[in-house]
């Protein structure tokens, strides 16, 4: 009977007898979950229920082969868990998100893409793409004259610049 229908089967089911008493058994395919009420079987896309058993900060997706689910951390979000067991953690939890000690790790509220920024006090002194955070003083001298120190507000750390003895 699984020849003619599927067996009444969902069209996103598997239709197989029962060995005992030759009765129809309806079995979900993979990435499907069963929502339907014994004995009838209604298969969902996964995903399409609880995001598939992804993490929330996951997106839930089909493996092309045999389409069953993949979940995989949404842009702003490291996965610290394992290959089967995805757990995302805001990327700039995760090693201040790549940026370095003397940055600070914030998201583009549209994209959630990860930024790192120069704490006060520091200057990017890298190329376009990787950010270099390098004590303000040691570039260009803060900003300050030639003829002034350079030094730090012990509070802030933001650039404070005196005057050298004999200038105003």
């Amino acid at each position: 009977t699984c020849t003619i229908k599927n067996g009444g089967c969902d069209l996103n089911a598997g239709c197989s007898h029962d060995n005992a008493t030759n009765a129809v058994v309806c079995t979900c395919k993979t990435g499907y979950t069963n929502t339907g009420v014994a004995p009838a079987v209604t298969c969902s896309d996964s995903c399409s229920l609880n995001n598939g058993g992804c993490d929330p900060n996951a997106e839930c997706s089909h493996q092309r082969e045999d389409f069953s689910v993949v979940c995989n951390c949404r842009v702003g979000f490291i996965n610290v868990g394992t290959t089967n067991l995805v757990n995302c953690s805001d990327g700039c939890y995760v090693n201040n998100g790549g940026c370095g000690v003397n940055a600070v790790c914030s998201h583009n509220l549209t994209t959630m893409v990860i930024q790192c920024t120069c704490m006060t006090g520091y200057t990017n002194s890298g190329n376009g793409t990787a950010l270099v955070c390098t004590d303000s003083c040691e570039v260009n001298n803060g900003g300050c004259d030639s003829s002034a120190a350079c030094s730090h507000d012990s509070v802030t750390f933001a650039v404070v610049c005196s005057c050298s003895i004999g200038f105003v």
